[in-house]
Order: structure tokens, then sequence, then C-alpha cells
């Protein structure tokens, strides 16, 4: 098996098992927590998200690029330790800051969440979700998948195992759930300065963290935009409908984000490679091979979350959450066409084209919040979902025309994307007198046929060109 299956299949590990333990909780905290309390804890963690990327400064991405062109291992050393110094002392001034702005902001724009103890928990959270950032570079720099899956899986199931015991047996509800984070990211925040003392040196080296802001800064712009575009709509749902429905909402979502499984194992993986490969000769035959291979798992993947969204709802959510099937292969749409672009704004960046990426991300974060003000007033979640497809698809057409990429690939894309919408729908009608076991085995045969189809419409043998491209990178 070629290396880069071998590390696929274990990024995929580390995706897959956070999302089971994730929908394995869903049924148990429907049952103990509310709509509204799903709606507060969305709301919080969309915040919080933001924060993790002002917090991080983009500085992974740096590491991932500039590692390697250090000549001695001392160097390697130092860039690893003056980066995550840096991070931990920027980050602990920020820690300091929230404190002081967000009671007041809370207050001053009349938002429904408290700061106590909501807020206060999820901002010193993310304080140490940040610490955690270089550490978990640090083995994708060296291509050491097991030890960056090992060391997140333990702390997502030591999470899990928390959560299910202060909110289900404790009875500690909502609160239990942020309590759970809380008492494992502590432990392992020390695991992460154990592992930078063991494969890097503490230091403020200024040269050091001067290149990493010189390169890092003008991306931080266009992840903030990136993120805007990703998180925007709950901020501005929660200014139009109540609690209970973003609480339906964000159960949707969660769903629909199943799909960053495929997303990120792929990313993971192709990242490395575009990366090494960008000059080289052949690049470009490479580069195709590896954006079908990436198209074709992510749409499908999207194709399959939304064709069995009713099921899925049935089986993990209560009733008074069920609802939010409707909204699934929508937003699934809108998570496709972003991972699309995820890849395509690595491209850019190997090419050079970081301001690029910089204006696409900011004119696209400003066209989601216009949209989203104007329509969601009228349409509520359903303004919101589509105002987001519109605002990822200014980047995706734009890309596609800097990169000069296939035309085939995209109209397979087109194509794919829009069944995403219409299929569930007929299907569902279709099989709706069906007994669960056949609608389930025809939903399971139409998703198969579409994804073996799609290695015939962009002309490719999928195991042979894995196989090749895992040899390329050796």
């Amino acid at each position: 098996m070629s290396r880069v299956v071998k590390q696929t299949i274990i990024y995929s590990i580390g995706e897959i098992v956070p999302r089971i333990l994730s929908f394995l909780l869903l049924p148990i905290l429907t049952q103990y927590l509310s709509p509204t309390d799903y709606g507060i804890t969305s709301y919080t963690t969309t915040i919080m998200t933001f924060i993790f990327v002002i917090a991080s400064l983009s500085l992974n991405t740096f590491l991932l690029r500039n590692y390697y062109l250090e000549k001695t291992e001392e160097g390697r050393k130092e860039i690893i330790g003056a980066v995550f110094v840096f991070i931990c002392l920027f980050n602990l001034a920020l820690l300091l800051i929230q404190l002081l702005v967000f009671p007041v902001a809370i207050k001053g724009f009349g938002i429904n969440v408290p700061f106590y103890p909501f807020f206060l928990l999820a901002i010193i959270n993310n304080f140490f979700d940040v610490i955690s950032i270089i550490p978990l570079v640090l083995y994708r720099i060296k291509e050491n998948p097991k030890a960056f899956v090992i060391l997140s899986l333990s702390k997502v199931i030591l999470q899990f195992l928390l959560t299910y015991l202060l909110v289900v047996k404790m009875n500690e509800g909502l609160l239990g759930s942020y309590m759970a984070r809380l008492y494992v990211n502590i432990p392992f925040a020390l695991i992460y300065c154990y592992i930078i003392y063991r494969n890097g040196v503490f230091v403020f080296r200024i040269d050091k963290i001067k290149a990493a802001l010189a390169f890092s800064l003008p991306l931080l712009p266009a992840s903030l935009s990136y993120l805007i575009v990703s998180v925007s709509d709950r901020i501005i749902l929660e200014r139009f409908i109540p609690l209970n429905k973003l609480g339906i909402y964000s159960v949707a979502f969660t769903l629909s984000l199943a799909l960053n499984i495929v997303i990120q194992a792929l990313y993971k993986t192709f990242e490395q490679i575009i990366f090494k490969k960008h000059h080289d000769e052949g690049f470009n035959d490479l580069n195709l091979k590896l954006f079908k291979v990436f198209s074709i798992f992510v749409i499908c993947g999207g194709l399959a979350i939304s064709i069995f969204s009713q099921e899925i709802f049935t089986i993990i959510a209560s009733e008074n959450f069920f609802v939010g099937h409707e909204l699934v292969p929508a937003m699934v749409v809108a998570v496709s066409i972003t991972g699309l672009n995820t890849y395509l704004g690595t491209l850019l960046i190997a090419n050079d084209k970081r301001k690029l990426v910089a204006v696409l991300t900011t004119i696209s974060a400003v066209l989601c919040i216009a949209l989203n003000l104007i329509f969601v007033p009228f349409f509520g979640y359903w303004g919101s979902i589509y105002s987001t497809i519109l605002a990822v698809s200014v980047i995706t057409v734009v890309s596609y025309t800097k990169l000069n990429l296939k035309m085939n690939v995209v109209y397979y894309q087109i194509v794919v994307l829009s069944l995403i919408i219409l299929a569930p729908y007929y299907l569902n009608e279709a099989t709706s007198e069906m007994n669960f076991f056949l609608r389930v085995s025809l939903k399971l045969l139409f998703t198969l046929i579409v994804f073996f189809v799609s290695f015939s419409a962009l002309k490719i043998d999928i195991f042979k060109e894995i196989k090749l491209i895992g040899i390329k990178k050796k």
C-alpha cells in the first residue's frame, strides 16, 4: 500500500472517530439539553472559532511552508520553539482582553447568551485550544500521522467520556459540557509543552518571529474573511430567530460538517504534496489527478450525507430537532464548495498568490454578511444557507479562472452538487411508502452508482492514480 494511502487512512481515522463520538453524544444530549441549550453552545462556539483564528495568526501555515527551508536541525528547533512561545504570550494577552471586553459587549449588544458561565468558560477553553496548534502541526510537518491522530483522539475521547459523565450521570446540564472540555484541556496543555520541549527550543527570537509574522499576517485577513463566511450565519441568525431554532439549525449544521471527515483527511495528506512537489516537473499532471480525487470524494461524500439526512435524524436526534433534516442538503452544498475552496486556496498560496486569496475571501465575507442581513429577516435560516452558498461560490469561480483547471472537472462538480439538492427530495418522495430497510437500500444503490460513475466521467482509475501519487511522493 502506498505511503499516501496509508497517511490518508490514518488522517481519516483522526477525522472519523471524533465525528462518530459527536454522533454518539447527539442522541444522548438531545434528551438532556433543549434546543435553546444547543443555541447557546452554537453561538459561543461560533464566536470562539473567530477568536481562534485571530489567536493563531495563521502561523501554522508559516511552519508548514518554511520548516524545511531551515538548513540545520538547530534552526528548525528554534523556529518551532519561537513560534510556540510567541503564540502562548500573544494568546495570554488576548485572553485578558476578552475577559475585559466581552461582558461589556454582551450587555451593549443585548446578546441573549450570558457571559457567566458560558462565555467565560468558552474563552478559557479557547485559550487552551490555541496552544495545541503548534504541537499538532509539528507532527504533520514531520509526516507522523500516527502521533497526530493519537494525540488528537486521546483528547477527544476523554472529553467525550467526561461530557457523558457530567451531563448524563451527574445532571450538570449545559454547564457540564463546558466543564468537561476544561478538565481535559488543562493536563493536555502540559503535554503540548512537553512535545515542544522534545522537538524544539523555548526561545524568543525576534528575527524568527518577524519572519513568521511577515509571512502569516497577509494570510490573516483571508483566514478571517473565510471564517466570516463560515460563521457569520449563526451570529446574524441570533439577532432574528429564537435560540431554539438556532439550536435546530446547529444540529443540522453538525451533520453537514461530517463531510469534513473527507475534506480534512484528504487535505492534510495532499497539502504537503502540493507544497513539496509544486516546483517539480510534471506537477500540473499530478495536481489534476489530486484534484479529481479530491472532488469525487468530497462531493460524493456530501451526496451521501444529503440523501441519508432524514434517516440519520430519525436515529440520532429527538423529535424536537427532526425538522432540521430538511436543512441538510443545502448546507452540504455550502460545505462541499467550501471544501473545494480549501484545495484551491492552497494551490493559490503555493503559486505565491496570497494577496489574491486575501482579496477573494474578503469580498466573499462582505458579500456573505450583506446577503445574510438582507435575506435572514425575511427567510430565516433558509436565507442564511443560500447566502452562504452564493458567497463561497465567488471564491470558487475566480479561483478556477486564475488556475486554468480543466472544465470537465467543473462540469462534473456542477452536476453532482445539483444532485445534492434535488436527489433527497425526489428519493424521499419515491420511497416514502417503503419500509426502512428497502428505502435505505435504494438510496445506497443510487449513491454508489453516482460514486463509481464519477470515476468514468473524470477518466480516472482511482486505485492506479493513488498508487502513482504515492510513488512520486517518495
